[in-house]
C-alpha cells in the first residue's frame, strides 16, 4: 500500500496545466463520509469491462486518513480531509503479447469537509508540470466535473496517463501505466464519478 501511495504522491504533484474543466451539474453536495467512501469504492464485480481489481481498497477516515494523505504529500493541508480510499487495478487483456508489461491503473479518492478544502487541494495537486517519458499531452475525457484535468505521456513509462479531477468536495486521482489511450481510461474515470455521486445521495 505503502507503494501505492508514494506512486500517487510523485503522480499527482506532477500534473502539468493541461486543463479541461466543465462545470458541474449544481444539484446536491457531493461529499463522502469514510462509511460512503466504502461503498463507493469500486468492488470486483462493479468494475468496467476489461479491468480487474484486488477487492480489497484501503478506506480510511478522520486523523487516519490526514495522516496517510500527509506521508503522501503536505497538499493534503489544504482542506480539512473527512475519508480517503486508495485502490489499484488491472487491465486483463486477452492473449497480451509475451514480455509486454501489463497496463494497471491506481485510484485515490478524497473527500473533504468543504468543496474550498477540495478546490485547494485541487490547485496545489496540479501545481507542477508532468515529468517523465517525454511532453505531456492533454486527454480527451468525457465526464461532467467541477475541474479536471488529463494527459499522456506518450506509449510508456511509470504513468503514462493520468486523470485528476473534482466533483464538489471529493477529488479523484486515476495513474494509468502502460496505458496507450483513453479507451481503458475513460470508463475507469466514469465508474468512480458515477459512484461517488451515487453514495453522496444516498
Amino acid at each position: 500500500m505503502r507503494t501505492l501511495l508514494r506512486g500517487w504522491a510523485v503522480a499527482v504533484l506532477c500534473v502539468s496545466g493541461l486543463t479541461s474543466c466543465s462545470q458541474g451539474d449544481g444539484g446536491a453536495e457531493v461529499g463522502l463520509t469514510a462509511d460512503q467512501m466504502r461503498r463507493a469504492m469500486p468492488s470486483l464485480e462493479s468494475l468496467t469491462a476489461g479491468w480487474r481489481g484486488q477487492a480489497d481498497p484501503e478506506v480510511v477516515g478522520g486523523d487516519e486518513a490526514l495522516e496517510q494523505c500527509l506521508s503522501m504529500t503536505p497538499k493534503c493541508k489544504s482542506g480539512k480531509l473527512v475519508a480517503m480510499g486508495t485502490d489499484s487495478y488491472d487491465e486483463g487483456t486477452v492473449n497480451r503479447p509475451e514480455g509486454e508489461p501489463e497496463p494497471q491503473a491506481k485510484v485515490v479518492v478524497l473527500s473533504f469537509e468543504s468543496a474550498t478544502g477540495a478546490q485547494a487541494m485541487m490547485k496545489s495537486a496540479l501545481s507542477k508540470e508532468a515529468e517523465g517519458d517525454g511532453p505531456a499531452q492533454p486527454l480527451e475525457i468525457d465526464e461532467d466535473a467541477d475541474e479536471m484535468k488529463a494527459w499522456s505521456q506518450g506509449t510508456s513509462g511509470e504513468y503514462s496517463t493520468g486523470v485528476t479531477l473534482r466533483v464538489d468536495k471529493v477529488v479523484i486521482s486515476v495513474r494509468g501505466s502502460e496505458l496507450k489511450s483513453t479507451d481503458a481510461t475513460e470508463p475507469l474515470v466514469k465508474l468512480l464519478v458515477e459512484r461517488v455521486r451515487a453514495e453522496a445521495g444516498s
